[in-house]
């Protein structure tokens, strides 16, 4: 892990990185310069702020499994066109002249960290007591109930009028992408996005879930649909082409949505298993003004987790190749009350095998064990 950023906020940046990833090693410093030359090449991710971003984004060109998280003061077309070109930037954290939120900061390293961790909902993130409601339409009658219920429900948790409007707006925007946008037939193609002003009814499988959450400080939108075929040129070309005012219907109109959700936001955050499951949380900061809502910078990011299917694979297989031949039949030994329980047989598990992230947990520190090495997935 390293982080770059000046001297004054390095301390607090320290101990939010240190508490996030249970101790790892931590290089820090006020230039790209310095912690780059006492970084390894097993450097998983670097916190750097936008003045240093080009400096490491070239250096680490080699290291395509790290990742980097930029604090910034603001968002322009240039970082954004940056982020497309490096895959490697997971995101940007809002700099507000109150610093970051630590939460935000804590979320992102995890998601690096434990990449196939189960995506936390905005409730999870947010001040413990929060207030929250679900619903699942399916067609689109449905749709436009919950969005007034939004509203309502807003309204009857201590929102003020406009944010409560503003809610409903964003849930109507979250739930056409989720219910127009995001379902694919067998083959991957859009099964809806050709026509979205058609009514559509939705099959079971295919139903999103909407979570509104309020707390004392912020106001949250969760949408999650079944399908992670969400891409970063989505979101990040989307909000470009927003920024410049230039019209994007591509996807059924998708990119110019989440443009309009990150303008009227505080945080647009995505995360994506890729072909099982795209969360969309829009967060709006309740303690600004209008006026600083407009001037306060934004935080913005993609990120990608593992399925637990592929980190459970991974982690046999390095297991196998480190502790010879009969690694998994000890690793078998040791989880093996608690793989029976779930139906996991971990000596011949397959791509598409699944767990609980408890038992992935147990192979994992299994696999430790018996090789004598820490596992790296």
């Amino acid at each position: 892990m390293a982080l770059v950023v000046g001297e004054r906020a390095l301390p607090s940046m320290g101990r939010c990185m240190s508490a996030a990833t249970s101790g790892m090693p931590l290089v820090s410093g006020p230039t790209a310069d310095y912690v780059l030359s006492r970084s390894s090449d097993d450097l998983r991710l670097i916190v750097v702020d936008s003045a240093n971003l080009m400096r490491v984004v070239e250096a680490i060109r080699h290291l395509p499994t790290a990742r980097i998280i930029v604090l910034t003061t603001g968002i322009d077309e240039s970082l954004l066109s940056l982020a497309l070109q490096a895959p490697q930037i997971l995101g940007f954290l809002a700099w507000r002249t109150t610093g970051i939120r630590p939460w935000e900061l804590s979320y992102l390293i995890r998601s690096v960290v434990t990449p196939s961790e189960v995506p936390p909902s905005s409730a999870d993130l947010l001040l413990w007591g929060a207030s929250t409601v679900t619903w699942r339409p399916r067609s689109s009658s449905e749709r436009d109930q919950v969005v007034d219920t939004v509203e309502m429900v807003a309204r009857q948790f201590g929102v003020q009028t406009r944010l409560a409007q503003a809610a409903a707006s964003a849930a109507h925007e979250l739930l056409m992408n989720a219910m127009y946008d995001a379902p694919v037939d067998r083959s991957g193609k859009k099964k809806y996005a050709a026509n979205r002003r058609a009514n559509v009814h939705l099959v079971e499988h295919e139903i999103p879930t909407l979570q509104l959450t309020v707390d004392n400080t912020h106001l949250a939108l969760d949408i999650t649909d079944p399908f992670g075929m969400m891409e970063r040129h989505h979101l990040f070309g989307g909000v470009i082409r927003g920024l410049m005012s230039t019209l994007d219907t591509s996807g059924g109109g998708a990119g110019l949505g989440l443009s309009n959700l990150f303008t009227a936001g505080s945080i647009l955050r995505v995360e994506v298993i890729r072909g099982f499951t795209t969360q969309v949380s829009w967060v709006v900061d309740r303690t600004l003004s209008q006026r600083l809502k407009r001037s306060t910078p934004r935080s913005l990011y993609f990120v990608e987790g593992a399925p637990r299917a592929t980190v459970l694979y991974q982690i046999l297989d390095w297991a196998r190749a480190e502790g010879g031949p009969d690694a998994l039949s000890r690793i078998r030994i040791r989880t093996l009350p608690y793989a029976l329980l779930e139906g996991i047989n971990v000596t011949s598990v397959e791509i598409n095998s699944t767990c609980s992230l408890e038992l992935l947990d147990r192979i994992r520190r299994a696999a430790s064990a018996t090789v004598g090495q820490p596992c790296p997935h």
